[in-house]
């Protein structure tokens, strides 16, 4: 079974909590999403938006990690 944008979605929302780099996050109760920063701002994004966002910043994380500017949290394969 393959898993849904959605769900990819809601697992790098997650890997971005975990590593520190977002607070946290939920779902909006109409289709949309609820980022909330380190300063406690809470930024409420459509799918589409929360798509991008999210896809830029795991694309930063990654690239910071690969520049070892930062060393990740979650144990390497």
């Amino acid at each position: 079974m393959f898993a849904t944008g959605r769900e990819y979605l809601g697992a790098m929302l997650d890997v971005l909590v975990y590593e520190s780099m977002l607070l946290a996050w939920r779902r909006a109760p109409l289709d949309g999403y609820v980022l909330v920063t380190h300063e406690g701002e809470e930024v409420m994004l459509t799918d589409a938006q929360a798509q991008m966002w999210t896809h830029g910043a795991f694309a930063v994380y990654l690239a910071l990690v690969d520049q070892r500017r930062i060393s990740p949290r979650m144990p390497g394969g």
